[in-house]
């Protein structure tokens, strides 16, 4: 498929007929340059309702939404003017129309008319063949139109450049609905829709009247506990992928900050520790050598002269014998008679001497003194050196004092952080205390959905009871059990080749989201589960966050879902860029521009600004460029020329002729 021609007359800024062919097939990108504000969004928005008229994806504009009369008509109290170009509203023109050629395999063309009188309008499509015979017009055009490509479809093939990533950030119901339509998954939807429509349609033919109104009321009540528990499902997954994912995205956020400040001076604060500890175990054992040097050898060590002698009289008197001989007694006594002052106390004491030492034999002494422990407690004597071990007693008690200071030190630093952090901290408590609530209210919203299909499964039970109890004949019942074999047939396959088809689309989204990335991203895989959920993961298979993500990324996120459906689906639908190069870098640019826009289909529509034709990537793409339209505007008249694409070459000499313009 592809547009021949597009016609906009007196729609948003066009004034008048202006008309853009499309001539040249051998090449697939033309490119429509503008600034903005001169009708680049005038004409990707025309091109949508030609084929599918105003629906809500045109009638947001900004932060606001319009209703379909406020954006044809216009609201002054809006600040919306409407579809009729203002400078046809004084010229006395009342009609708007879009037409747009189309070549699928045969010519057909589209024609989307507005007509305008006092504040209302008449819409109107028909759709014609090459030679202008009419076709279809009304529903049965747009059902035609449909076929070829669907308006969920479309949403993949014209949009923004710069509003593209919220493709990454559609909802679950949202992106799901699109695929499906793209996977042509809808119409085992419909046949499910038609089975019970004509299980409806028995019902009410073959039923008694009042058990008929009794079933209805219990049908409609089941359609209503559907539509609670779909939207009830449809909160519940916003409270939890969105609501609760940004709620804990914060959570990690504070916690990564506040964990490094923790860090800060924690392991400083741990090492002062640890050494403090190593430094008070080394004093207690200095201090027992200190208390043992105290108790048993402090005289000799502090009297060298002293520790000679006792080892020479321990040498000489006691070393290697069994008992003390009765001549060194006569020595000792002696010298300790000697320190004596008066007579009572030598007396008294010399007695006592022998007494203890002496026995009857006057060659020997007795075995109460034993030179061997004498000479075994005097070798046991530890070495020690006093001046050492007071040396190392002062530095050992230096290093705790400092160690202790450092701790204070560090504590303090720790505390004043936490002062300075105090409201991160009072804000981690209160959003995990928001993610608890946000817990509670997803828990209620599965309970709630729990009851609902409880509910809603008695009811049936019910109708099934109302219904089979006065069935008019067997017929009937072999219908209705048929046709919900073919509901659950339908939900059957419906399932297996989402499954099937679901598999080979992410096969394509991946390859082209390979050629896309850059390699610093850690991304390495998309992924769709059962029920089309983007999910992201990088090489290690780890899920990352796509919300957490910058639009840039988010961007090639998208771009690759584009190009791998458009691949997938291998149809020729065109596809309109505006503002092609986005929210992305440098490099993510030039792979947009060298490898997206010239492979992604056979017509690429590109709408850029001006001053996105400065990236050199323009250059590499002006081998795929069949024409090159330039758009100006003069107040509300857009004017439409065709330039030589060669000058996209020399951006400068381009700009120099768009600036004259």
């Amino acid at each position: 498929m592809r547009f021949k021609s597009i016609s906009i007359e007196n729609v948003f800024s066009y004034y008048g007929l202006k008309k853009f062919d499309f001539e040249n097939k051998d090449k697939p990108v033309a490119l429509i340059i503008g600034e903005n504000g001169f009708g680049k969004t005038s004409f990707i928005n025309s091109v949508k309702i030609a084929l599918h008229g105003i629906n809500k994806d045109i009638l947001t504009i900004g932060n606001q939404i319009l209703s379909k009369e406020d954006f044809v008509v216009g609201n002054n109290s809006k600040n919306f003017s409407g579809m009729l170009n203002r400078k046809a509203k004084l010229d006395g023109i009342n009609e708007a129309k879009i037409t747009i050629t189309i070549d699928d395999d045969e010519i057909f063309v589209v024609e989307r008319t507005f007509s305008f009188k006092d504040n209302s309008y008449v819409e109107s499509l028909i759709l014609y063949d090459e030679e202008y015979t009419l076709l279809a017009q009304g529903d049965d055009a747009q059902d035609i139109i449909n076929q070829k490509i669907s308006p969920t479809m479309a949403r993949f093939f014209f949009f923004d450049g710069e509003k593209i990533q919220t493709i990454a950030d559609f909802s679950h119901a949202e992106f799901t609905q699109m695929l499906e339509d793209v996977l042509e998954l809808d119409i085992y939807d419909q046949m499910a829709s038609d089975a019970e429509y004509l299980i409806r349609k028995i019902n009410r033919a073959e039923l008694d009247q009042d058990l008929q109104e009794e079933a209805q009321e219990k049908e409609r009540v089941i359609v209503e506990l559907k539509k609670e528990i779909l939207n009830t499902e449809e909160l519940l997954y916003n409270e939890k992928k969105v609501v609760l994912k940004e709620l804990e995205g914060k959570k990690r956020e504070l916690d990564n900050k506040l964990k490094k400040l923790k860090s800060r001076f924690q392991q400083a604060l741990s090492n002062a520790r640890a050494s403090l500890d190593i430094a008070e175990n080394e004093r207690i054992k200095l201090v027992q050598t200190m208390k043992q040097a105290t108790l048993v050898q402090l005289p000799l060590l502090l009297n060298s002269s002293l520790a000679g002698k006792i080892k020479e009289d321990i040498d000489a008197h006691y070393r290697g014998k069994v008992q003390i001989d009765s001549n060194v007694l006569a020595i000792k006594k002696e010298q300790l008679m000697k320190l004596l002052d008066t007579l009572d106390s030598k007396e008294k004491i010399a007695n006592a001497f022998d007494n203890v030492f002496q026995s009857s034999n006057k060659n020997q002494s007795v075995s109460f003194a034993n030179p061997y422990r004498i000479e075994q407690q005097f070798d046991a004597l530890p070495k020690i050196d006093l001046s050492k071990l007071l040396s190392n007693l002062s530095d050992n008690a230096l290093e705790i004092q400092e160690l202790q200071n450092e701790i204070i030190t560090l504590e303090n630093k720790i505390v004043d952080d936490k002062k300075e952090y105090e409201s991160d901290f009072i804000l981690a408590m209160e959003i995990t205390e928001d993610i608890i609530r946000q817990n509670v209210k997803c828990e209620q919203l599965e309970e709630k959905i729990i009851a609902l299909h409880e509910k809603e499964k008695e009811l049936r039970k019910e109708l099934g009871k109302l219904t089979m109890k006065e069935h008019k004949n067997n017929i009937a019942n072999i219908k209705i059990k048929t046709l919900r074999s073919i509901i659950e047939v339908s939900k059957v396959m419906k399932k297996k080749i989402k499954t099937d088809k679901r598999a080979n689309l992410e096969e394509s989204i991946n390859a082209k989201f390979k050629l896309l990335k850059k390699e610093d991203w850690d991304a390495d895989k998309i992924n769709l589960d059962i029920n089309f959920n983007i999910n992201l993961y990088d090489i290690d298979s780890n899920a990352m966050d796509i919300l957490s993500c910058s639009s840039g990324q988010k961007q090639i996120i998208a771009t690759a879902l584009i190009w791998g459906i458009s691949e997938y689906i291998a149809e020729d639908i065109p596809m309109i860029i505006d503002t092609p190069l986005g929210r992305l870098d440098e490099n993510n640019q030039s792979l947009i521009l060298n490898k997206f826009y010239p492979e992604v289909s056979k017509q690429v529509i590109i709408l850029p600004t001006p001053s996105e034709l400065k990236h050199d990537g323009f250059k590499t793409l002006v081998p795929y460029i069949s024409q090159t339209f330039k758009l100006s505007n003069a107040g509300s008249a857009t004017t439409v020329e065709e330039v030589d694409t060669d000058d996209i070459i020399n951006y400068k000499q381009l700009q120099e002729n768009l600036e004259i313009a």
